[in-house]
């Protein structure tokens, strides 16, 4: 045991002897903070090639330095193991210096060497000696079993070393002395926008912009953020695609960040004490509250802000939550509560009136909210459409005493004799593309067009509409309009398809053939859009439908799949567009990026739908096409529909729209494949209608005790219904049949179809034989071109 022992201690006097010549991993250090000016630093020597070095004259540099982030404030640690330049030159360490101390053999003045192996014994120089000749005295003791031994041993205490040096979660001491870079936010970091140098944003929110390469504003940004961090209310009136979301999103991140110090509770993970809702846990106050008309809108709004905060790489960053229908309602109440409640709230106006009217607690945080936004507000607006929206914006304005006379009429007396007081530190931000009654009055109205408006409301007349609805607690809100004149992008290609009623089915799927693009297809019904995607999954076309009667899950299933950014392998192996068939659920505020073609199969029932539906192509400067299916009893909406939009394009050929150019021979080549699909897809979803209907019917005798019998209900319900013939023709369609159907229609499928003469391939205008060698053939249309592009609309 002596001899081990004294070999061990011999060993630790040569390693410590050593110290300038092992790594850097053996050597203890000690870190002190020190201020930029009392740091080391040295000029870095110039090339002597180099005349003119514009401006990097007198540069310094300093080694062995850290630099921490603490919170947006930078800490500067220096190593006292040893003086690097000292060293460089060979003299040794500088023991003149109290804080460049170095370290030498003399154990006694080295305390960081025994704070950092406790478990080794404190040793002196009167004990260093003996180890020497412990070791001189006797090397031949050491034989294979030792050397191993000792080996392990020394493993094992540089285990511990190692694990000690790793950084704890509270250890402000980093190891890397280049990880403290990774969190800085100030001039360190190279930040390079100076678009946003004018709008004075905060470094985090530059770092966030830049990372998402949003290296410019847009006009409603550059606008509407100084006026919002000032404090004022805004109606911001901007065309799709044009950045409004950011536009409040900024100014809501900025005021979170000015006020992130007096956050109660500190940011945590969802633990077992967090199971149960429970408003009690909202300690925080509410930043801003987002109303949106739909769901999917609701959703892409805190996928926007979440991705702002993100990039920010703030720490304990601000919590946002999504409030809609159509989801768990406990799990979003257990998300608000969560890391003492929501920072940010979006939510469509149905659910946030269910959590204020049925759960308790929730309203009066709710009424503290610093900013109150309304997105897409002339839907959210309009009369008739959102009954809740007045209900939580006159819950949202009473302050507590107005709530008890409001719960107690029969004490108080009624609401109506309690005066409003608008709150005093809440913003309200509205945005929108359109704010005119006169686009939302229907195209089918028999009302007289003559005498009104043919353009948007003016300034006025849109800002006094808006202040009889909202409580603005400025007289005045600011008022910033970028929209274009027309209303429309200036990249979007409007243009018409003429064509009959039952023949629109026919147009689209040549359409969808010739313009292989990712396409979003409009209707005005659910069950149109139900009936078009089984038709062209018929048709082996890769078809998604999007409508309100649909699950959520189901619904953001096919706005996800419609928006990846690889496109659908059909069975031949060949890539598909995509296509999504929506009804006007999907026509204000979504962001897909990369539509490039709107088809209205149905003409819109108002000119602000239009305009929506038509927004969703050709955003942020990218082009876009948006075509309509106008049949002839269609063609006064749609000339009505462009007067209000396109005041200044006149009136002749469907008032300034142009027609898109179709080859009707190529059309009725495609007629039997969608009779074909048309049969399949009749007698498919009409089965499945009368199976519905027997279910119902079935569960509704049997609670009134009658007998069901399904052909004599089936024949009461028909008698009378328009369309009984077809459906009933529809429904007796049998297996067979059906199979052979679907036989003949993938036959068809198989085949190209087309005008040119397969026998002469080298004949006509064309030289097919040539197109074919240079796989320009189109995949269906045989003799033409391959898919055209917007170029060709």
């Amino acid at each position: 045991m002596a001899e081990k022992r004294s070999h061990s201690q011999a060993s630790k006097a040569r390693k410590r002897r050593k110290i300038g010549s092992t790594t850097a991993e053996a050597v203890p250090k000690r870190w002190k903070t020190l201020t930029p000016d009392s740091l080391k630093w040295r000029k870095v020597d110039m090339p002597d090639r180099l005349d003119d070095v514009e401006g990097f004259f007198g540069l310094e540099e300093i080694d062995d330095v850290q630099i921490i982030n603490n919170n947006g404030l930078l800490e500067f640690k220096a190593a006292r193991a040893a003086d690097s330049e000292a060293e460089s030159e060979g003299n040794g360490p500088h023991v003149g210096d109290d804080e460049w101390n170095g370290f030498s053999d003399d154990d006694t003045g080295d305390k960081a060497a025994t704070t950092e192996a406790k478990d080794e014994p404190t040793m002196n120089k009167a004990q260093e000696p003996p180890k020497e000749k412990a070791q001189t005295k006797d090397p031949g003791v050491q034989n294979k079993k030792k050397e191993k031994k000792g080996k392990e041993k020394q493993k094992k205490k540089q285990k511990q070393k190692d694990e000690k040096s790793k950084p704890k979660p509270n250890d402000t001491v980093v190891v890397n002395s280049f990880a403290g870079l990774e969190g800085l936010r100030d001039d360190d970091l190279e930040v390079d926008l100076p678009a946003w140098e004018s709008l004075s944003l905060s470094p985090y929110t530059q770092q966030a912009l830049q990372k998402l390469k949003f290296t410019d504003p847009t006009p409603i940004q550059k606008l509407s953020i100084p006026s919002i961090i000032a404090g004022h209310d805004l109606i911001g009136k901007a065309a799709t695609g044009s950045g409004k979301t950011l536009a409040f999103g900024i100014p809501i991140f900025e005021h979170w960040l000015s006020g992130s110090k007096d956050r109660a509770v500190p940011a945590k993970l969802l633990g077992e004490e967090d199971k149960e809702a429970d408003a009690s846990k909202l300690a925080n106050p509410l930043t801003a509250l987002i109303l949106s008309p739909t769901r999917e809108l609701a959703h892409q709004i805190t996928e926007h802000i979440q991705a702002l905060i993100t990039a920010s790489e703030v720490t304990s960053p601000p919590h946002v939550v999504s409030l809609t229908g159509g989801l768990s309602i406990q799990k979003q109440l257990r998300k608000l509560g969560q890391s003492g409640g929501a920072d940010v709230v979006v939510a469509t106006p149905g659910r946030l009136w269910e959590i204020l009217s049925e759960k308790s607690g929730y309203t009066r945080w709710f009424r503290k909210t610093r900013f109150l936004v309304v997105d897409e507000a002339d839907r959210v607006l309009q009369e008739g459409h959102f009954k809740e929206v007045e209900q939580i914006l006159d819950v949202l304005t009473r302050d507590a005493e107005e709530e008890e006379v409001a719960q107690n009429p029969d004490v108080y007396g009624t609401i109506k004799t309690v005066k409003q007081a608008k709150p005093k530190d809440r913003q309200i931000l509205v945005f929108s593309a359109t704010f005119s009654k006169d686009l939302q009055q229907k195209l089918s109205s028999k009302k007289s067009w003559k005498n009104s408006n043919t353009g948007l409301l003016n300034d006025k007349d849109s800002l006094d509409y808006l202040l009889k609805k909202l409580p603005f607690r400025e007289e005045h809100p600011q008022w910033v309009d970028v929209n274009p004149v027309d209303q429309m992008a200036e990249n979007l290609r409007e243009g018409i398809v003429e064509c009959g009623n039952m023949e629109k089915d026919l147009y689209l799927y040549y359409l969808l053939l010739r313009y292989p693009l990712r396409t979003l297809v409009f209707t005005n019904s659910i069950s149109t859009v139900r009936r078009l995607t089984n038709l062209f999954q018929n048709l082996e076309l890769s078809v998604n439908g999007l409508n309100s009667n649909m699950i959520q899950k189901a619904r953001l299933r096919s706005l996800e799949r419609f928006s990846a950014p690889t496109k659908p392998v059909g069975r031949d192996g060949k890539p598909q567009h995509q296509i999504l068939i929506s009804t006007d659920v999907a026509a204000r505020g979504l962001d897909i990026k990369g539509v490039e073609l709107v088809i209205h199969y149905h003409v819109p029932r108002a000119a602000d739908t239009y305009v929506h539906r038509s927004g969703r192509t050709a955003r942020s400067k990218n082009s876009g096409a948006s075509i309509i299916l106008c049949a002839p009893e269609e063609a006064l909406g749609i000339r009505r529909l462009v007067s209000k939009v396109h005041e200044d394009r006149g009136s002749k050929n469907h008032a300034g729209i142009k027609s898109i150019f179709v080859d009707r021979s190529l059309v009725t080549t495609l007629r039997t494949r969608i009779e074909l699909a048309q049969k399949i897809t009749g007698s498919t979803l009409a089965k499945e209608s009368q199976r519905k209907d027997d279910d119902w019917l079935k569960a509704a005798a049997e609670d009134l005790g009658v007998d069901y019998e399904s052909d004599e209900f089936a024949e009461l319900s028909e008698k009378g219904r328009r369309g009984a013939k077809k459906r009933q023709e529809a429904r007796s369609v049998g297996k067979d049949e059906m199979a052979a159907l679907r036989a003949r229609l993938r036959e068809e499928l198989s085949k190209k179809v087309g005008k040119g003469s397969r026998l002469y391939l080298t004949s006509g205008v064309d030289n097919l034989a040539q197109r074919l060698v240079d796989r320009k053939e189109h995949d269906v249309f045989f003799g033409e071109e391959g898919g055209w592009g917007l170029n060709h609309l």
